[in-house]
């Protein structure tokens, strides 16, 4: 049986979370589903920063609030 979806680890303050995705998914679709907003986080995978249109592939991604002042 063909595999549909994979599953990523997010860690996000400190606390990690299980998301299901459908094969294919970029990291804004993973921003999507976590309900946040891509213009307010920066995401990494093996400590090296990701483009949002990037395919997910299954691991950790740890994901940082970014804050910027003016």
């Amino acid at each position: 049986m063909p595999k549909e979806h994979l599953c990523v680890t997010v860690e996000l303050k400190e606390q990690k979370r299980e998301v299901n995705l459908p094969l294919g998914s970029d990291y804004e679709r993973l921003l999507n589903e976590l309900k946040l907003n891509p213009e307010e986080v920066l995401v990494f995978v093996d400590n090296a920063a990701v483009p949002f249109d990037a395919p997910v592939q299954s691991g950790i991604v740890r994901v940082i609030k970014v804050v910027s002042g003016g």
